[in-house]
């Protein structure tokens, strides 16, 4: 039987199904698409799978270990903390905040690494010059101490937190942005479409950048993992999200010292970052490869 190449199958399919017959043959990177959606969902159909309120204290519960409903006794599935209150429930909610803010902060990331990257790639000269130095510097500094000094600027806050790691992620888009928009613009297409008129800004979104998603959207994947890690450790460090608001990184942060004497309360965050952040690790990695014109499936 004769062996099909990948450039017969891929010669009857679009770019985008292309795209997609890639991604679906990594199995790692399909299996990290399912959890991610499968937390999203739980996320958001948090309301209607817990059976506790995940900010009610039973003070007869306190540090229950994980136990099944028996008879008229509630059951806990993941336990109960410090102060009687459901892990299982605190964590879908904290997947709210946690997944939340990681797709705010990467789309705010992207969109305005974006404009700041193409203004340095089209205008060049001082223009360029002056991004390039101020975003060398941004990436001098350790990406979590460089938060920390925005949020001990702002306030300690889940929304000057999130506007710290925005911050942080964006140096990797604008120069991501400025070397692809520099890469294209000596090519026909691009010239093609300044002779027929195209420039500036209408050049640039209906011109360029549809060429040069591909890296972007692995590098939007890739950061909402850093996103995630940023905030829990802003919230670990109480510098994010406060109590009682039930984040990942600062669940992490109250619970740290029944480490010895209920170690659920510790290890069920840590895990939920763990899981979450190493799918969207193995999704960008797949997206990456999938949208690579050189490498096959």
């Amino acid at each position: 039987m004769k062996k099909i190449s990948p450039s017969e199958v891929f010669a009857d399919l679009t770019p985008r199904q292309e795209v997609w017959y890639k991604l679906r043959s990594n199995r790692s990177a399909m299996m990290a698409l399912c959890v991610l959606l499968l937390l999203i969902t739980a996320a958001v159909l948090a309301p209607l799978i817990v059976s506790h309120d995940p900010y009610e204290q039973l003070t007869d519960t306190l540090l229950a270990p994980p136990y099944p409903a028996d008879g008229n006794r509630p059951g806990f599935l993941l336990g109960t903390d410090d102060l009687g209150r459901d892990i299982f429930s605190r964590l879908l909610y904290g997947a709210r905040y946690s997944l939340f803010l990681g797709f705010a902060i990467v789309l705010f990331s992207l969109v305005s690494g974006v404009m700041i990257g193409s203004i340095a790639g089209i205008k060049r000269g001082l223009t360029e010059t002056l991004i390039l130095r101020l975003m060398d510097i941004m990436l001098a500094v350790p990406t979590i101490l460089l938060a920390i000094v925005i949020v001990a600027i702002l306030g300690a806050s889940l929304v000057n937190a999130a506007l710290a790691v925005s911050v942080v992620l964006l140096p990797h888009f604008v120069r991501i942005t400025r070397a692809a928009v520099i890469s294209e613009m000596s090519k026909e297409y691009v010239l093609a479409s300044q002779l027929d008129g195209s420039k500036g800004w209408r050049l640039f979104f209906r011109t360029i950048l549809p060429n040069i998603s591909a890296p972007l959207i692995v590098q939007a994947t890739l950061s909402f993992s850093n996103a995630i890690l940023d905030i829990a450790a802003l919230g670990f460090l109480g510098l994010g999200a406060q109590p009682p608001i039930p984040e990942w990184g600062s669940l992490l942060s109250s619970s740290r010292e029944l480490i010895e004497v209920a170690p659920w309360t510790v290890t069920l965050p840590g895990l939920a970052i763990l899981i979450t952040v190493l799918a969207s690790n193995l999704l960008g990695d797949g997206l990456r490869d999938a949208l690579d014109p050189k490498v096959d499936a």
